[in-house]
């Protein structure tokens, strides 16, 4: 019933510690696909280790295709992906032993609202630690400053709120995730935004998950204290300038990709959004406000409003 996919790349310190944790879930109706890109260390060796002592459970892709990043290596994954649901899965984090029968009540909720060829997203909060497991926050929403609620397209157009290593998608969702382009900022972002294009988001405010911090992170937790945020982001504005440019990338191989499939709304948001450097400086603003394309944090949305 649901698809576990794994992707490693030199995570021999904590994968052990992972895995178990996924054979030790509640809820056991599950397949983990684990794909390597192409780890200099013991991961493989690790990796089947499990496979031999748990031959039905464990599936180890083998292909050809090395050193292709999180996301391309999430992509090679999902192509395996074959059941009603799957889920995304990091090599260095332990997720809590409810963490799949939790994520799927939600999802099966909102079946039940609507039916289940709507494509369908779930996330849910995480617990931060530290390399050793001992708990930094219990929540990284609370941690990092963000308000999981704001899920609508224009919302995540500016700001991704999934961390994709908590997030569940059922099989129609999975079908529309054939290619992840260059202007793809990140694999769980994209998705999320998909979703909000084309079906429904769920959110599980329970973490379900324990989000290791250990300096090695592709994308870590990161704490923002009023202090923290001021001095990020009151001064210079380039870096904000630099990401809502890559922001406006994806947004715009999103249109090329799906507009034959997209609602006139969520065409009409997204042109707003990829065109806002083409309108003078009040109409931009006044645009910005109008679609809401506007973070949960109010130094960044003033930075938005001056400087973009």
């Amino acid at each position: 019933m649901v698809d576990i996919l794994l992707a490693t790349y030199n995570g021999e310190k904590f994968l052990k510690e992972q895995i178990d944790s996924i054979i030790n879930q509640s809820f056991n109706d599950w397949t983990l696909y684990i794909r390597d890109d192409g780890s200099k260390d013991t991961t493989l060796s690790i990796i089947k280790e499990y496979k031999l002592k748990y031959p039905k459970k464990i599936v180890l892709i083998n292909d050809t295709k090395k050193s292709l990043g999180v996301k391309l290596n999430f992509l090679e994954l999902i192509k395996y992906s074959k059941s009603k649901y799957c889920m995304f899965c990091d090599q260095d984090d332990v997720w809590d032993s409810n963490k799949v029968a939790l994520t799927l009540d939600e999802m099966r909720r909102i079946e039940e609202e609507c039916n289940q060829d709507v494509p369908i997203l779930v996330h849910t909060n995480l617990r931060v630690v530290d390399a050793n497991l001992k708990v930094i926050s219990e929540s990284f929403w609370k941690y990092s400053k963000i308000d999981a609620r704001r899920n609508k397209l224009n919302n995540l157009l500016i700001k991704n709120t999934i961390t994709g290593c908590t997030m569940m998608i059922n099989s129609s969702l999975r079908k529309l995730i054939f290619n992840l382009p260059d202007g793809c900022i990140m694999h769980d972002w994209w998705i999320g935004i998909l979703a909000s294009c084309f079906g429904k988001m769920g959110v599980v405010y329970e973490p379900t998950i324990s989000y290791r911090q250990h300096g090695n992170n592709e994308i870590g937790a990161i704490s923002y204290t009023l202090i923290d945020r001021i001095k990020s982001k009151v001064g210079n504005p380039k870096s904000l300038i630099e990401n809502f440019e890559l922001e406006v990338i994806q947004a715009r191989e999103i249109l090329k990709i799906y507009q034959q499939d997209l609602n006139e709304d969520s065409i009409k948001i997204i042109k707003e959004f990829v065109n806002l450097k083409k309108s003078n400086f009040l109409l931009r603003r006044y645009k910005i406000l109008k679609n809401g394309f506007l973070s949960d944090d109010i130094i960044k949305n003033i930075k938005i409003l001056i400087f973009i």
